[in-house]
């Protein structure tokens, strides 16, 4: 059986809608399961909801600050960077995974269990109940319209504008969307009232949006090699649709998605980036921040007007010094996928000015 989200009952609704439209034949035990557990998490919710409604209702969260880039383009790194300042505040995997309930039940897990750590599948870092983590998760969880209801419904992915592109929900979904990401802020800020860093790949799809739905808000965006994003990119969805999905999926699906989504994500980050003024956003290239991450992060820190960088560097490196053992994972790619890859993203490559596959791409196998 797959592994299963904690899903609402908004969002199973979304996966049963999928599942009818694309006339899938999912296992009855995964349906049974989704739909029971479905009631149970979205009965906490609203216990969640109600123990806490006079708490919500006060707080005032100070505007975030996002961290974009597609997926595999080193929004990890960066997020656990900028987690180093106890200034700024984050929400918890076990946050994000758990938003019906974390503000009842975290308290009554253990330390020692929240900060056991466990290795990601698809690159080995290190993470724990208590590590950053993407707020889409939640998201999806708590029904709003999301890229990840594609994980367990892969189908989705064959209409990558549908499932990205903001513009094509209706304005009541979009504004559906934008309160529930209002409410997860505010129930983060309850136990960390400080400016909120928010990381999911997602949201730069959402670039056009961000600034007029949180006025004051900061951003930065992260590139890496193409050709390592896009590797990289295979092994992600393969792995998480391996662990999530309801129906059969094949690498070409996944290559297919991947190729279309870049574009459109590229395109969404050009046409939202002039619609935020000077001294809300900075860029950063991967390659830079692995090389010499305390140089970039302090070149971020004055460009967003941040703080006093130099009160988070000790952290910083103690950090720095807990992850100098990890090892980038090293890809390869056909020759067939490397003539699809420059056909689709030749033009933004080119843009972007890289000129090589970089040292972490094989193709065909030679080094």
């Amino acid at each position: 059986m797959a592994q299963h989200f904690r899903l609402t009952g908004a969002a199973w609704q979304r996966v049963s809608r999928a599942i009818q439209d694309f006339h899938l034949q999912v296992d009855r035990r995964n349906q049974f399961t989704y739909s029971w557990c479905s009631t149970f998490y979205s009965l906490l919710f609203k216990l969640q909801a109600t123990a806490y409604e006079d708490s919500l209702k006060k707080v005032g969260p100070l505007p975030p600050i996002f961290l974009l880039g597609f997926w595999r383009s080193g929004t990890t790194f960066l997020h656990e960077l900028f987690s180093c300042d106890k200034r700024l505040g984050f929400p918890s995997t076990y946050a994000c995974l758990n938003p019906t309930h974390f503000l009842l039940s975290e308290s009554w897990i253990g330390n020692n269990t929240m900060q056991q750590q466990v290795q990601r599948a698809m690159d080995k870092m290190k993470y724990s109940w208590i590590s950053p983590q993407e707020d889409e998760f939640a998201l999806m969880i708590l029904g709003a319209a999301s890229p990840y209801l594609a994980l367990v419904t892969p189908s989705l992915m064959s209409q990558p504008n549908a499932l990205l592109d903001p513009n094509c929900l209706s304005p009541a979904e979009r504004q559906h969307w934008a309160e529930t990401l209002h409410l997860f802020i505010r129930m983060v800020s309850l136990k960390q009232p400080k400016t909120i860093l928010l990381k999911s790949p997602p949201h730069g799809y959402r670039m056009p949006l961000l600034p007029s739905f949180f006025p004051g808000a900061r951003f930065v965006i992260v590139e890496r090699n193409p050709y390592e994003v896009f590797a990289s990119n295979l092994k992600l969805w393969r792995t998480l649709l391996q662990m999530y999905s309801l129906e059969p999926f094949d690498g070409e699906q996944i290559e297919n998605f991947v190729l279309a989504a870049y574009v459109i994500h590229e395109k969404a980050i050009h046409t939202g980036v002039p619609n935020v003024s000077p001294g809300s956003i900075a860029r950063v290239h991967y390659e830079d921040l692995v090389e010499n991450p305390q140089r970039e992060m302090a070149r971020l820190y004055s460009e967003l007007e941040l703080e006093n960088f130099e009160k988070t560097r000790p952290e910083l490196e103690r950090y720095l010094r807990s992850v100098a053992d990890h090892t980038r994972n090293r890809f390869t790619l056909s020759q067939a996928q490397m003539n699809r890859l420059e056909q689709a993203w030749g033009g933004l490559i080119k843009d972007k000015r890289y000129t090589s596959v970089g040292d972490h791409i094989a193709v065909n196998g030679t080094s």
